[in-house]
């Protein structure tokens, strides 16, 4: 009997250890995936307005009233108070008004059709008494022509209502991520603006029986190695190299 309760002992206790392994193994990946997520809603936000922009522009460029863009929104005014960074969400250049972006609208004047991945108000087909009171839709205001998202997207900590002015003629993103290879405790994913902007090469990852050698970029053949420079060109993944002890 003594010997029954040791083994079960034991079992429990080896039970324990591997939770808590496969807890740990786990936490690198929840950041990263949260991190990726992050990234594709706020590059999602660029691209919608972004386009909107463009057609905007090409409509109303040498017109004062955009009355006829859509409903006035009557809805939360709050977010126009906060701050994203260190800056403030409202254009000091803005008018009273604000108006709700129609795609039915906007598509029928340019002749095309605009697609948005947020912003169901604007995709709404009729507004009732010409106004708009929902959240989750683009508007711009009638003096500035500075475009918001009311509902706002979270990126790195900061939660953008819209466009810094610097990121105007920005189109993507580029990401640098990173495969352990069969190791764990890889670096998180990181982004930057422009082609030719600089990021410094993360941590090395660990494996038990294995040397790490670097990193490869396997568009160029090279190894990178933990903070190193490293220019990116476009989006990719540099995979862990390991040498057998």
């Amino acid at each position: 009997m003594q010997k029954i309760k040791s083994e079960r002992g034991v079992t429990l206790l080896i039970l324990m250890i591997t939770i808590v392994v496969l807890a740990l193994i786990s936490i690198p990946i929840i950041v990263n995936t949260t991190d990726i997520s992050e990234l594709q809603r706020y590059t999602y936000f660029k691209a919608d307005i972004d386009k909107l922009r463009e057609a905007i522009d090409a409509t109303y460029a040498d017109m004062d009233d955009l009355s006829t863009i859509g409903p006035i929104y009557t809805g939360d005014y709050s977010f126009l108070s906060k701050v994203q960074g260190s800056d403030p969400v409202a254009n000091p250049n803005d008018g009273n008004v604000y108006y709700v972006i129609s795609l039915t609208n906007l598509n029928s004047y340019i002749n095309a059709q605009i697609s948005l991945k947020y912003g169901t108000g604007n995709k709404e087909e009729t507004y009732e008494n010409n106004e708009y009171s929902g959240t989750d839709v683009y508007i711009i205001n009638e003096q500035s022509k500075t475009i918001y998202y009311t509902s706002g997207v979270e990126y790195k900590g900061v939660t953008y209502y819209r466009l810094p002015e610097s990121f105007t003629a920005q189109t993507q993103f580029f990401v640098v991520s990173y495969d352990a290879n069969g190791g764990t405790n890889a670096p998180d994913m990181q982004s930057v603006d422009s082609r030719g902007d600089a990021v410094t090469i993360g941590n090395a990852p660990t494996r038990a029986g294995y040397t790490f050698k670097g990193y490869l970029d396997s568009n160029t053949n090279t190894l990178y190695q933990p903070g190193d420079i490293y220019i990116v060109s476009d989006t990719i993944i540099l995979v862990a190299q390991w040498e057998q002890n």
